[in-house]
């Protein structure tokens, strides 16, 4: 490439990836009187956050005041507190606090712009048995958006990953449609809203795509400036700041490299690199394959490897949001989150032992997963479950009662008449998982989970079975025939990255702070550690510090 080849473009603040954190940052920036440009290397606009649930976790907010909803600033701050390493640079006080307090600000943005909150009841913290916890929940959702409100754009935006237009929050009640009337209920309402749709001719998005489609309609309607097919090539510096980027406009990354100069400063907001098999490897444990991840298919990484070129330090490079996976023939298979929550189902290794409260946060089980793997096999963990939990509840994309035939002929889910036999077909220990089986089912005559606590916590129980006595996450695994999903450590995407401080600076392994470069979202080094501690920590954060970056650009 020759200097012939580059031409230039100017703008106060560049914004490159389109996720929450680029989009919010990127209508702050225009509030502020700035001229952002947003730039996306997909065709479409929404990045991960479209594909999530769309739920922001965001303590002591506006909402939870409304609504009479116990939670206060120094409560949230106890409890980001309890996952923090000492001297975690990634996580210091400072920058907990500039989390916090963005809060009030972040949802005022949001309310003045138009765009419609609710909170997400009983969607308890993870670990809301810890200090400063909350077992009703500090997470917001917006309501289903009719996404022909983009016009032309709507081509422009990532469509709709869900299979129904249900909110976040109603997950819990749809996954009751087999055994609660108000899980039929939550069913058919979910499925009247998708015919009326239909009928008057609305495109309903909801979770991500909702969220994110609002974002993107609020930013073209305040003039923002949009690109899509627009790459990220390498960061510009003077004198130790960094005063713009290298960017390729054009498709398929063939277009013409162009050098972006920002006045403000550039924020890199562009997810982590979950689908780059290299990276992998290199920084995160073994076994891993990108082809086990849920996360966008733009997740490659490119954009870390920029700023680390600029002297960021990197942080939590080993770590992703881990979520188990059931593979089958879907594109990394299907998520398995509330299946573990539920009764008649327990998590065990190829010694046929548990090694995990199956209910917990899903990071958690990953974690715990890779843990056990270091002992005995353990990836795939085996998922074993019985009738009655193929009778009564969803399993991956499967419906109660309907084990498609598929997964059994292909293999991709076991089945037997007993639990030795099941054994026999997945490689487990027999004597090991009968006498795991029979000590759970001890344990669930009693309700209480001695080894691992299944079920004592809000959290554990939101998935659960409300018609499950005494322990609504416990059942016993004694009705044939029996079911083993072999699992695996997926992810919605990595959470490692670049070293921030409380304004979205990125910083040098000495501590310093490279000028002219901030960073939020999964690019980023998190500020929980390893540790995922309320529905939607991700995507809340990510559009605080978007928010807070643009802040701190302007002056």
């Amino acid at each position: 490439m020759t200097m012939a080849d580059i031409s230039d473009r100017t703008c106060d603040i560049l914004i490159v990836g389109s996720g929450i954190g680029g989009l919010t940052a990127t209508i702050a920036a225009r509030l502020a009187g700035l001229r952002p440009m947003l730039v996306e290397k997909l065709p479409v606009i929404g990045g991960s956050s479209a594909m999530s649930g769309g739920v922001l976790w965001l303590p002591n907010n506006a909402l939870m005041q409304r609504e009479g909803v116990p939670d206060s600033r120094e409560d949230a701050l106890t409890y980001l507190a309890n996952f923090v390493p000492e001297g975690d640079p990634g996580s210091t006080p400072e920058r907990r606090e500039a989390f916090v307090d963005a809060v009030a600000p972040l949802v005022s943005l949001y309310e003045s712009q138009g765009l419609p909150l609710l909170r997400c009841e009983g969607y308890s913290d993870y670990y809301d048995t810890l200090p400063g916890g909350n077992a009703r929940g500090r997470s917001l959702e917006t309501k289903v958006y009719d996404a022909n409100r983009l016009g032309a754009w709507k081509a422009r935006f990532k469509p709709q990953n869900m299979p129904i237009p249900a909110r976040a929050s109603e997950a819990a009640k749809l996954m009751q449609m087999g055994i609660t009337w108000a899980g039929r209920r939550k069913a058919a309402e979910v499925a009247l809203r998708g015919v009326r749709g239909t009928l008057t001719g609305k495109a309903i998005y909801s979770s991500g795509a909702a969220l994110q489609g609002r974002l993107l309609e609020i930013a073209l309607k305040l003039g923002c400036d949009i690109h899509t097919d627009a790459a990220l090539v390498s960061l510009d510096q003077e004198g130790g700041r960094v005063t713009g980027a290298q960017v390729r406009f054009g498709a398929n990354n063939e277009g013409r490299v162009e050098r972006v100069k920002a006045g403000r400063g550039v924020l890199i907001s562009a997810g982590g690199f979950a689908r780059n098999a290299a990276m992998r490897h290199q920084y995160q444990q073994e076994p891993t394959n990108d082809q086990w991840t849920h996360a966008n298919i733009g997740d490659t990484g490119e954009a870390i490897n920029a700023m680390a070129e600029a002297g960021a330090a990197l942080g939590y490079m080993d770590e992703s949001w881990w979520v188990m996976g059931f593979l089958n023939d879907l594109p990394g298979g299907n998520q398995i989150v509330p299946e573990l929550s539920k009764p008649h189902i327990m998590l065990v290794g190829a010694d046929g032992k548990r090694f995990v409260n199956e209910a917990a946060s899903y990071m958690e089980v990953g974690r715990a997963t890779y843990e056990r793997n270091k002992v005995t096999k353990a990836i795939p963990a085996w998922a074993i479950l019985d009738s009655r939990h193929r009778k009564r509840f969803v399993f991956g994309f499967a419906m109660p009662g309907m084990t498609p035939k598929g997964w059994i002929e292909k293999g991709y889910m076991k089945k037997d008449a007993t639990i030795e036999g099941l054994a026999r077909q997945c490689g487990i220990d027999a004597a090991g998982l009968e006498t795991t089986v029979t000590r759970w089912n001890a344990m669930a005559r009693m309700g209480v989970d001695e080894d691992f606590a299944k079920g004592r916590s809000a959290y554990n129980r939101y998935y659960g079975d409300p018609t499950q006595t005494p322990n609504p996450c416990m059942g016993g695994i004694e009705k044939g025939p029996f079911y083993a999903a072999p699992l695996v450590p997926g992810d919605v995407g990595t959470c490692g990255g670049a070293v921030t401080d409380e304004n979205g600076q990125v910083k040098r392994v000495d501590g310093t702070r490279i000028e002219g470069l901030y960073a939020s979202g999964n690019c980023t080094s998190p500020i929980a550690g390893p540790h995922y501690i309320g529905a939607g920590h991700s995507i809340g954060c990510s559009a605080a510090f978007g928010m807070l970056a643009v802040k701190h650009a302007g002056g």
